[in-house]
């Protein structure tokens, strides 16, 4: 009897919450079987061959609104990784965040995606740009200099201690600004901190066209002690330009991106070039063809290095989508990356050379990425959004 009487106690707890704020579960689960093979190139590195089960980017989130009158609403959400493989767990991580929308736009604080990231996930042509496939491979990452723990670069990770502003959409025309704090500044002598960033960004999306802009910059003051930028060392100024477009042709899409990074500081005057184009086909009713080639050129600028010839990579994408509802899909598909011949004979980017920019393949311990390394990834797998 007491059992009953607890369980009806909390229903009427959640139906009073949820009679003031709309909540939505939502998230997807995403698995492939990888089968992963890595050649040596110039590093005599004795990488091994291997498969593996991946949980690309499956997530699970809950998001509400809370209507405050006079157009005005307050908006939360919190989104985890749910990574079901090895290592897996879950965290808010993901686009987590608390805010207020309303005729003015939205005002949000927390763990946010800002519009140069988003800007090249939509161009991607893969569901969810995750995974092997994604063109994270060579966007903005300087030959390894600028790759952070989670394969992507900086420029394409998400920004903790962050407050935006979304504006509203004047007919498919849209801007966004990302501002991230210096949280973990120090005068310490010994070793001063001082990180921050923003990321500014304008989209077009109506009917067949979607074009976009986006610019970031992060400035990091570091003494030495602590550790900075993943791979960068200390005092450094990162900027990263980014343009791209789409267009939808109903069954077919073509796909361009253009990303130029700049980094001053330890990194000295480095630069470099990413551009690539991919597209779509509707081959059935229920199945598309995905395709994307990326090339990220040689480094240049004053990089303290005797050449920069040869510190770039290429990046190849092939799959196949088929819908089995509109929430379920089966996927394969086939990933090439090659490394240049001296992207760890370089100072700027001797972290070390290039890599998958979801799940990379040194995340298995024997595997190290450098001169001449080439990777390449066949994968299967099913995907449920709910």
């Amino acid at each position: 009897m007491q059992k009953k009487l607890i369980a009806l106690a909390i229903a009427g707890l959640s139906s009073a919450a949820f009679a003031q704020t709309n909540v939505t579960i939502y998230g997807v689960a995403d698995a492939t079987f990888d089968f992963i093979t890595v050649k040596d190139g110039n590093t005599g590195a004795n990488n091994p061959n291997f498969n593996r089960v991946s949980t690309n980017g499956s997530r699970i989130g809950f998001r509400g609104t809370e209507n405050l009158g006079n157009g005005l609403n307050a908006i939360f959400q919190f989104e985890s990784d749910a990574n079901f493989d090895t290592g897996g767990g879950l965290n808010t991580a993901r686009d987590s965040f608390v805010g207020l929308s309303g005729n003015f736009g939205k005002v949000l604080l927390g763990t946010l995606t800002g519009p140069t990231r988003a800007l090249g996930e939509a161009i991607d042509v893969n569901a969810g740009a995750d995974g092997i496939n994604s063109n994270k491979a060579v966007l903005g990452k300087l030959g390894g200099a600028l790759t952070q723990f989670n394969g992507a670069s900086l420029s394409d990770t998400r920004w903790n201690n962050a407050i935006a502003y979304v504006s509203p959409s004047f007919s498919g025309l849209q801007a966004t600004a990302v501002y991230t704090t210096s949280e973990n500044k120090s005068e310490n002598p010994l070793f001063k901190i001082n990180t921050n960033g923003y990321d500014l960004g304008l989209n077009y999306n109506n009917g067949p066209v979607m074009v976009g802009a986006a610019y970031n910059q992060v400035n990091e003051r570091n003494g030495g002690f602590l550790g900075g930028i993943a791979g960068t060392g200390n005092d450094e100024k990162i900027k990263v330009w980014r343009v791209g477009g789409m267009y939808d042709f109903g069954n077919a899409t073509v796909r361009v991106l253009f990303d130029r990074t700049k980094a001053d500081g330890s990194l000295r005057n480095a630069k470099q070039t990413v551009w690539g184009i991919g597209g779509t086909y509707n081959v059935t009713a229920n199945g598309k063809i995905t395709g994307q080639y990326y090339k990220a050129k040689d480094l240049s600028g004053n990089t303290g290095s005797l050449s920069n010839s040869d510190t770039g990579a290429k990046f190849y994408t092939i799959g196949y989508e088929h819908s089995l509802s509109k929430r379920t899909m089966l996927k394969a598909g086939y990933a090439y990356l090659k490394n240049d011949n001296q992207v760890n004979t370089n100072g700027v980017n001797g972290a070390g050379g290039y890599d998958f920019g979801n799940n990379p393949a040194t995340a298995n311990a024997g595997v190290r990425i450098g001169d001449g390394v080439k990777l390449s990834g066949l994968q299967f797998g099913l995907r449920h959004a709910f």
